[in-house]
């Protein structure tokens, strides 16, 4: 498969569920067509499944990259639940 043939998604929340073998992360997207009256239903669009390890792996190079990001841009502001908020609130 071509780089081109990879399909390309954007999301802006992520769910995981862990079992005693693999972690399941599913990522998804809330837009504006996805707020209802009584809460946000997010589209998931890309299921991937992963060992623990493989999952800590992934860990530890998000960190190295943030760190880098943040060197070269300056500090990613935190999420709004890393200061109390609700994670799944979305606004």
């Amino acid at each position: 498969m071509s780089d081109e043939d990879v399909p390309f998604f954007y999301a802006n929340v992520v769910t995981i569920t862990t079992g005693p073998f693999d972690m399941v992360v599913d990522f998804g997207f809330v837009g504006p067509e996805n707020v209802a009256a009584d809460g946000v239903t997010p589209q998931r669009r890309v299921r991937i499944a992963m060992s623990p390890s493989s999952a800590k792996s992934i860990l530890r190079i998000l960190a190295e990259q943030i760190q880098s990001y943040e060197e070269k841009f300056g500090e990613i502001p935190s999420p709004h639940w890393e200061k109390g908020g609700d994670p799944h609130d979305q606004h």
